[in-house]
C-alpha cells in the first residue's frame, strides 16, 4: 500500500527543486505530473518499496522529464522560434565541417550562419550541441556532411532524429541564457519606478 502523504510530500519537494531548475514550469504541474506517474506505476512502486532516496531519484527523473518537454513545447509553439531543424542542417552542410572556418565565423554576409531571436549561431555552440550527442548520432551527422557519403534509409531517419537534437540542445541553451539574462539585476539595469536619490 502507498503511503501517500509521504508520496505527496516528496513529490512537491522534488518539484520545488526542479522548478527552481527550469524557470517558467509551475512546481505543482510537476508534482501533478510526478503523482500521476505514481498512479500509473502503482503496482510497480507497492511491489519495489522504494526507499525516500531512490523515491526522490525516481521522481526527479519524471519532473526533469516534464519540464524538458514543457519547454520544448513553449519554443516549438510560441510565435517566436528560435532555432530550426533547416538552419542547422544548413550550418553542418556549409560551415561545421570546414575548418577554415572556425577561425573566422560565419557572418551573414557569405550565407553561413543562422539568426534565430537576435542571435546568430557560433559555430562553438553548435559542437556544444553536437558533442552531446550519442556517437551513433554524430557519425551519422560526419558520414552526411563531412564525408558527404550516401545514408540509407535507416540513416536517414537517424540523421532527422539526430539534427533534431541538436535543435533542442541550441534551443534550451537560448531559454537559459535569456532566463538568466531577466534575473540579472546587476549594474545598469533600469527598474520601472526606481527612483535616482
Amino acid at each position: 500500500m502507498i503511503d501517500w502523504t509521504k508520496y505527496t510530500r516528496i513529490a512537491e519537494s522534488v518539484a520545488r527543486k526542479v522548478a527552481n531548475e527550469y524557470p517558467g514550469i509551475d512546481a505543482e504541474d510537476l508534482s501533478q505530473e510526478i503523482l500521476l506517474h505514481v498512479v500509473e506505476k502503482e503496482g510497480s512502486y507497492v511491489t519495489a518499496d522504494y526507499p525516500d532516496g531512490q523515491l526522490r531519484k525516481n521522481f526527479r527523473q519524471v519532473a526533469v522529464s516534464y519540464a524538458g518537454r514543457e519547454r520544448y513545447k513553449f519554443l516549438y509553439h510560441s510565435a517566436q522560434y528560435v532555432y530550426t531543424s533547416p538552419e542547422v542542417r544548413a550550418l553542418f552542410e556549409k560551415a561545421f565541417f570546414r575548418p577554415e572556418l572556425w577561425e573566422n565565423p560565419p557572418t551573414k554576409d557569405d550565407g553561413n550562419s543562422v539568426t534565430a531571436g537576435g542571435v546568430i549561431v557560433a559555430l562553438w555552440d553548435l559542437d556544444r550541441a553536437y558533442g552531446a550527442l550519442p556517437i551513433l548520432d554524430a557519425q551519422v551527422i560526419a558520414k552526411r556532411y563531412d564525408r558527404e557519403e550516401p545514408l540509407s534509409s535507416a540513416e536517414t531517419m537517424r540523421l532527422s532524429r539526430a539534427v533534431d537534437k541538436v535543435v533542442r540542445v541550441l534551443n534550451n541553451g537560448v531559454v537559459k541564457r535569456d532566463a538568466q539574462a531577466a534575473n540579472h539585476a546587476g549594474p545598469g539595469l533600469r527598474r520601472v519606478g526606481a527612483r535616482a536619490d
